[in-house]
């Protein structure tokens, strides 16, 4: 009987760390939500909220589509267009060559003038691409929250 009491004992002992390592590790909720935003200058610059301090700049497209927030074409050079789903690097050079052509794109649907976009590219490539999108605009993948 006294060597089941220590095993038991034993495994209880065991548990608890991960136990209290769980309960008394739990992180805290954020106080408000982070909007993400540019800061700083180069070389010195980061990511951060719009609540941090620090001089703010525009999200790099690069960082957009880190973040899950869309990318202008109309912006957006050939190399950040080439990693939206739906378009290829010779797609993207095709995009920034009818845009330098034929001016900006009104919409998202307009991209359908560029030689090789039909109606399957344009939709896997349509939550990724926002024209006209703001720093603040978020998609629905909503960049992490």
């Amino acid at each position: 009987m006294p060597r089941r009491a220590a095993t038991v004992l034993l495994l209880l002992l065991a548990g608890l760390p991960p136990a209290l390592r769980g309960w008394l590790g739990a992180p805290a909720a954020p106080a408000a939500p982070c909007w993400p935003e540019g800061r700083g200058r180069p070389p010195r610059h980061w990511l951060g909220c719009r609540a941090d301090a620090g001089r703010p700049r525009d999200l790099a497209d690069e960082e957009r589509l880190l973040l899950g927030l869309p990318l202008d074409p109309n912006r957006a050079d050939a190399r950040a267009l080439a990693f939206v789903p739906g378009l290829s690097a010779r797609l993207a050079r095709a995009v920034v060559a009818d845009r330098a052509a034929h001016g900006p794109f009104p919409d998202v649907e307009a991209l359908d003038r560029v030689p090789g976009i039909g109606p399957g590219r344009l939709a896997r490539a349509r939550p990724w691409l926002a024209v006209g999108a703001e720093e603040g605009q978020e998609s629905d993948r909503g960049a992490g929250r």
